[in-house]
């Protein structure tokens, strides 16, 4: 069974331009159960926190469809940034 790490790896790209953090999501995304989202999304999520980018975009260029547990992780991205005075990006 792959670990969270695994998951976060194969179903997230996080870039980091300076103090901007591209957050790139698979296609894979789409078939990803909300059950295995939530644990890849905080594994994302969880080294911004601990050096939190002023802007995150978020490229959904290769994503068609996504669910709401999706936009709970877009929602948690925009907490995150808003605190610092900052915008979450989607594009």
């Amino acid at each position: 069974m792959a670990s969270d790490a695994d998951l976060a790896n194969e179903f997230f790209q996080v870039r980091r331009h300076g103090d901007i953090a591209v957050i790139v999501p698979s296609p894979q995304i789409e078939h990803l159960p909300e059950t295995l989202l939530q644990p890849a999304a905080q594994m994302v999520l969880a080294p911004l926190k601990e050096d939190p980018p002023s802007q995150i975009i978020v490229d959904l260029s290769e994503v068609g469809y996504f669910g709401s547990a999706f936009i709970t992780f877009l929602l948690r991205c925009h907490l995150m940034v808003k605190n610092r005075g900052s915008e979450l990006v989607l594009a």
